[in-house]
């Protein structure tokens, strides 16, 4: 009996201790460990730039870092990304801790993702963001480095191609599924358009072409593992519409 006690302590001594501490939010909306955000309407210089700020959940002093993991970048783009009184460069993946105190959330303007052009890059700029990127940004404390929260950014190029308004890309159906995921679309008088289904690491894994100007996309998803993909409406190589969808077995 005693050990069962001791035991049952133990156990939640050690769900408290793991208890998440800090979360991703911005203007009140709350995001989940690991949610992905696709970020696409760059600047007029080409940056992609996302705001977040970070809640301290616990009563206490947290020194918070913030790190990247630069899971893919397309040719020629470079990350970079603020916290609290510091902007890092490209080559950095790690910041300084930066003190957040109980119950508070930073600012708007102490947390912040960057993604633009390479300077040095001598590719032919009218091809130079067309893809995407995907970063993972991580939030610990200094203490506590095995406590992390984390987003998952997509800096899509290319999506200002064409005008949003003549193209539809509907909800999948059935979600979650398990063999078969459709897509109702139309599309403007263009060719050249296709639907490409992408993991979370941004790995492409189905792509399918459009022959029609309307229609449905009925994509195979039996292969695939279980987890969250992404459904890319792309006309001419760029992504002008994107869904998300869930594969279940």
């Amino acid at each position: 009996m005693k050990k069962s006690i001791f035991t049952l302590v133990f156990l939640a001594f050690m769900a408290f201790a793991s208890a998440q501490t800090l979360q991703f939010e911005f203007d009140g909306r709350v995001y989940e460990n690991n949610e992905v955000i696709i970020c696409s309407e760059p600047s007029e210089i080409g940056e992609l730039m996302l705001e977040m700020q970070i809640r301290n959940l616990t009563n206490e002093t947290i020194p918070v870092v913030v790190s990247k993991e630069e899971i893919k970048l397309i040719d020629g783009t470079e990350n970079s990304f603020c916290w609290g009184i510091n902007c890092y460069g490209a080559d950095t993946y790690e910041s300084r801790p930066y003190n957040l105190a109980g119950n508070a959330v930073s600012s708007s303007n102490e947390l912040s993702f960057h993604h633009y052009l390479d300077l040095t890059y001598s590719g032919d700029p009218a091809n130079f963001a067309v893809g995407t990127s995907v970063v993972r940004y991580s939030a610990y404390s200094s203490d506590d480095p095995d406590n992390k929260i984390c987003l998952v950014v997509w800096f899509a190029y290319g999506a200002e191609s064409i005008n949003e308004n003549q193209v539809v890309l509907g909800h999948a159906y059935p979600n979650p599924a398990s063999s078969m995921v459709r897509f109702n679309y139309e599309l403007p008088s263009v060719a050249n358009a296709s639907v490409s289904v992408y993991n979370l690491l941004g790995q492409e894994v189905l792509s399918q072409g459009l022959n029609e100007l309307q229609g449905q996309a009925v994509l195979s998803v039996a292969d695939l593992t279980e987890g969250i993909y992404f459904c890319n409406l792309k006309v001419d190589g760029r992504t002008v519409k994107t869904e998300k969808f869930i594969v279940r077995k």
